[in-house]
């Protein structure tokens, strides 16, 4: 099986025409070795004997951990990339992947329900046509990997692949073997340690923990968790007789024994660490080049992480796949499709940069600089996914600049125009009744900052930007921020703003940029494990008032933020934050906002907190028994939704917050009579 290669059919006409078509090639298919990503299997959803299990589009990161025999993706439903990267890293040697779209002539200009969901940010207008799908049409018309076929043309049934082993039965390579004789060598000693193992899809990595376990036999006391079991089946196949105890990711508890975490990479990266940190022999394996979006910046935060900890730490990596051939044609076209193996080239020192504006279809036209482009963004974006190629590609609202050095990319922004909403949607905005596609910032600074009016102005926000690590410290990243504030200038916007993981690095950064802090969040980020934190820099009188008003209420807010929701932000970056806030103010004013935005709208406890614990300090004797009770922890203990419910005697936390806001609601009525 290993040895064998795959390709890819592509099936070009109607939705039905190429369901129906799909359906007769793999009729002689078992069901369950089936992967479908679309609106359904075809009619009645048969092929065969069974019945097809249709995965929804989008949701192509189901298929982590199966192998499969064939694999569909129905482009007619929309098209994701990151359902293509799963669905073939699934496919085994031998095996065969459909692709269903329409007509290549109409292809690139056919509604595309995905596009709304992939463009998470929001789009309008509605683009006119996919930069990205004319780009995948050219390369899958040139492909020697693809075979095109019209969906009304005669076929036969494909045959199924031959030769498939019982994964308990498959004997390790030379390099799996490499990497149990460590895992079995962590088993014998009792020192803390961890040890990482890497690879590009169909490297074996996940087989190898089951394999480990295996060789190990019943007297090992392992344990394995994943994103799912159904994430962990390979590790769990390979195994055979003697399976390690299968923990999901929250159910691990601190303890000695050696804990197997398979595609940690598809993990958020916090959970990674605190398990990391409580369990002393830990085994880690994760993809690099895939479509999870964090198996670089596991490995750099993990780095980070265990520089403090006294541990060995070792980096194993399988580079030759095992469940299809080298040399796999399909293997080759994905990877070129999406970018999926873009590490940064060489580049040495940095002789005379130039900063120029490109278009997409510029981009796109040009394969080694978007390849250099987007192997930026992944190197200094640990959560890039390929959905955020064609993202890149196909928001009309996106504007990209590109850093050249001797003709090389060696730096990219990629920043999109927000805002500017009419006063009415900006009110319902900071009601909380409305959150429209898109407009992260302005959306942020009138519902959780509270400026009612923030929707109303129009801004540039800095999605994405990129160095190439080898040219940082030369002024690439600040140049490229001044070529975007130029545009906006030229364009009258009113302010230009960016949205990151708050760390002291990035707040230095983008303070030297002219950019100040305007609000922090809350609640750390789940994949990354920072606050997000907007910086903002005003471009007329419009940006002027508006940072004001954005700096004034940081000012008033971050006190209580810092005891609260901030608690566990560093003393060194509660200084970047406080650094040139404006004198706090009398908060009377902002508090009044604050608190019919909670009591009328459906403002957050913790963007309320500091004006709540305000009010109940002032009028909240005229509360008594259990509303006094609940107002008291709610103030006291505003993240511990638990202590809520029970000293108020609640069903849940949603219940809770109702009572608080009637409770509210009823005291300024009283007060405005």
């Amino acid at each position: 099986m290993t040895g064998m290669l795959r390709h890819l059919l592509w099936i070009e006409g109607t939705a039905a025409e190429c369901r129906r078509q799909a359906l007769d090639l793999l009729v002689d298919h078992d069901p369950d070795t089936i992967g479908w990503i679309g609106t359904g299997a075809g009619g009645d959803g048969q092929s065969g004997s069974g019945r097809i299990h249709a995965v929804p589009p989008g949701q192509g990161r189901s298929l982590l951990g199966q192998t499969l025999a064939a694999g569909v993706i129905d482009a007619h439903s929309g098209f994701d990339p990151d359902d293509l990267g799963a669905l073939a890293g699934a496919i085994s040697g031998g095996g065969h992947c459909l692709l269903l779209t329409p007509p290549a002539e109409d292809w690139a200009l056919h509604p595309d329900p995905a596009l709304t969901r992939l463009l998470s940010e929001g789009v309008s207008p509605a683009p006119a046509g996919s930069v990205f799908i004319s780009r995948m049409i050219r390369h899958l018309s040139g492909s020697p990997a693809v075979r095109r076929q019209t969906a009304n043309a005669d076929i036969k049934a494909l045959p199924r692949p031959t030769g498939r082993q019982r994964m308990g039965t498959v004997e390790p390579t030379a390099a799996q073997s490499e990497v149990i004789e460590a895992i079995t060598g962590m088993m014998a000693n009792d020192d803390a340690a961890t040890l990482l193992i890497t690879a590009d899809r169909g490297r074996g990595k996940s087989a190898v923990l089951g394999l480990a376990a295996r060789a190990i036999g019943s007297a090992g006391d392992l344990r394995l968790t994943a994103p799912s079991r159904a994430a962990a089946a390979t590790a769990l196949a390979s195994a055979g007789e003697s399976p390690p105890t299968f923990l999901a990711p929250e159910d691990v508890q601190p303890d000695p024994s050696v804990l197997l975490i398979d595609e940690a990479a598809a993990l958020p990266l916090p959970l990674v660490a605190r398990l990391i940190e409580e369990n002393p022999r830990c085994v880690m394996t994760g993809t690099v080049h895939g479509y999870e979006g964090s198996g670089r910046g596991l490995i750099v935060r993990l780095a980070e992480t265990l520089a403090t900890q006294p541990r060995a730490f070792r980096h194993m990596r399988l580079s030759r796949p095992i469940r299809w051939a080298a040399d796999d044609p399909l293997e080759i076209l994905v990877d070129r499709l999406l970018l999926l193996d873009t590490d940064p080239q060489p580049h040495g020192r940095v002789i005379a940069p130039q900063i120029e504006r490109v278009t997409a279809t510029d981009l796109a036209g040009g394969e080694e600089d978007l390849a250099r482009a987007f192997g930026l963004l992944v190197a200094g974006h640990y959560q890039t996914r390929p959905r955020d190629l064609r993202q890149l590609l196909d928001d009309p609202s996106m504007r990209i600049w590109l850093a050249r050095d001797q003709g090389a990319v060696i730096g990219i922004l990629a920043a999109r125009i927000e805002g500017g909403l009419a006063p009415a949607l900006s009110r319902t905005i900071h009601a909380g009744q409305r959150r429209p596609a898109g407009h992260l910032i302005a959306q942020s600074l009138t519902f959780h900052a509270g400026i009612i009016d923030a929707a109303t102005r129009e801004g540039l926000r800095i999605q994405r930007i990129a160095v190439h690590p080898e040219c940082r410290r030369a002024g690439i990243g600040r140049a490229l921020v001044e070529a975007a504030r130029e545009d906006a200038l030229d364009n009258g916007l009113d302010w230009l703003g960016t949205s990151f993981g708050m760390t002291a690095e990035v707040l230095d950064f983008w303070h030297a940029c002219g950019l100040r802090p305007a609000r922090v969040g809350n609640r750390r980020d789940a994949r990354s494990g920072t606050h997000a934190v907007i910086l903002l820099q005003a471009l007329n009188e419009r940006g002027d008032e508006l940072l004001a008003q954005a700096r004034q209420r940081l000012a008033v807010h971050l006190p209580d933020q810092l005891a609260h929701g901030l608690r566990d932000v560093t003393p060194a970056l509660a200084a970047r934050l406080q650094k040139d806030l404006p004198a706090r103010c009398d908060p009377t004013a902002i508090d009044r906002v604050d608190l019919e935005a909670f009591a009328f709208g459906h403002r957050s406890l913790l963007d309320a907190h500091g004006a709540l614990a305000r009010w109940a300090a002032r009028d909240g004797e005229a509360f008594s028994g259990t509303d006094r009770a609940l107002l008291d922890a709610a103030v006291d203990q505003p993240l511990d939704s638990t202590a809520m419910v029970r000293i108020a005697g609640l069903s849940g936390r949603r219940e809770a917050i109702a009572r608080l806001r009637r409770l509210l609601a009823q005291s300024l009525r009283t007060d405005d009579e």
